[in-house]
């Protein structure tokens, strides 16, 4: 049972860099400003936000004022609730994930929705997200399109939702996305390119917002295996069936 007394007055969704050292480029001054505001921090990991805030802020405030709650996809309801049960005063909290926007593909939604509940104001605060890089820049369907997390990773498994995803994306119209944890990125994409139509659209972005960014669309005939190697690289894959 979540909390059911609120002394949080507004829930700040803070967007976080993408890619390592790239906050003074990317986080607008809105973010800085707000998070100078706040005290309490409801985070991914409290060592990756103290950097974060460092390099973010330097020096025009100590990281150790900041109070943190860690807050991931672990974390139970009765875990949030004693959370929010130890803040002392009414107070305004932020939510950092580890990159990009909180809530979206990454914890922080649990917080928002209990936020909602209880009538307190939301605010997200604008900065970068990989799935919407990612479709911007790819030339496929940006009116329909669904982010599907990470697919299996049994090979046959992985090859079979690629080929139900390949499916919907022809019948809806739909541009379909997805993740892989950075070691298996060059397994995903020969996987992509042995399994899909020749016709399909396939799209590759790796490390947005990075010094070695990659955008690349075009047929799955186009594509080789090894013609581009991604590496460790965080990457977002997608595809649209035509």
């Amino acid at each position: 049972m979540l909390a059911q007394h609120s002394k949080i007055k507004t829930v700040y969704l803070i967007p976080n860099e993408l890619a390592e050292g790239t906050a003074e480029t990317y986080i607008p001054e809105i973010v800085k400003e707000t998070l100078l505001s706040l005290r309490i921090i409801f985070c991914e990991d409290a060592r990756t936000t103290r950097r974060f805030i460092g390099k973010l802020l330097r020096g025009r405030v100590s990281v150790e004022e900041y109070t943190l709650f860690e807050l991931t996809k672990a974390t139970t309801d009765q875990q949030l609730s004693e959370q929010i049960n130890q803040i002392e005063s009414m107070a305004d909290v932020g939510i950092i994930s580890d990159a990009g926007c909180p809530g979206i593909a990454d914890p922080g939604s649990q917080l928002v929705a209990w936020a909602h509940k209880q009538g307190v104001k939301v605010v997200p605060l604008p900065g970068p997200s990989s799935i919407l890089l990612a479709i911007m820049a790819s030339g496929l369907n940006g009116q329909s399109f669904a982010f599907n997390g990470y697919l299996p990773i049994d090979r046959q498994e992985r090859k079979k939702r690629i080929k139900e995803l390949e499916r919907i994306s022809k019948t809806s119209k739909q541009t379909q996305l997805f993740i892989e944890t950075p070691y298996r990125n060059d397994k995903m994409l020969d996987d992509l390119i042995e399994v899909c139509d020749k016709s399909t659209l396939l799209t590759i972005s790796a490390d947005l917002t990075g010094g070695t960014e990659q955008i690349i669309t075009k047929p799955v005939f186009q594509w080789k295996k090894g013609e581009l190697i991604l590496g460790k690289r965080p990457t977002m894959f997608g595809f649209l069936a035509v």
